[in-house]
């Protein structure tokens, strides 16, 4: 026997915003990665959306690519050369370290 699918009935409603209200709503959505429709539920549910939170994990995410992108050519370095020397292995650590503070500083602003 196979589970049935719960889907919560949803019912539509129409409300009537002035342009000031609208390009809020627009804008906000577009800040939260949303569409106005979950942006307007999100903030009946949560009383707020945070737009940082899109903004610093874009922030975080561009930041980390960057250091794993040097720690990946140092491996490929690595592979080809045979060896590779403490020199590389302190910068790659470095680099590791680097991502650990970046993380525990958005947990801090997450927070």
């Amino acid at each position: 026997m196979g589970k049935k699918k719960v889907s919560i009935a949803r019912q539509n409603r129409t409300f009537r915003l002035s342009k000031s209200e609208l390009q809020k709503l627009e804008e906000g959505a577009k800040a939260a990665g949303m569409s106005e429709s979950e942006y307007v539920r999100h903030l009946i549910l949560h009383g707020g959306v945070d737009t940082d939170y899109i903004r610093d994990r874009q922030n975080i995410i561009r930041q980390i690519t960057g250091v794993a992108t040097n720690v990946n050519q140092a491996a490929k370095w690595a592979n080809e050369n045979k060896y590779i020397p403490q020199s590389r292995i302190d910068q790659m650590c470095m680099q590791l370290g680097v991502i650990l503070s970046l993380l525990k500083e958005l947990i801090q602003l997450w927070r």
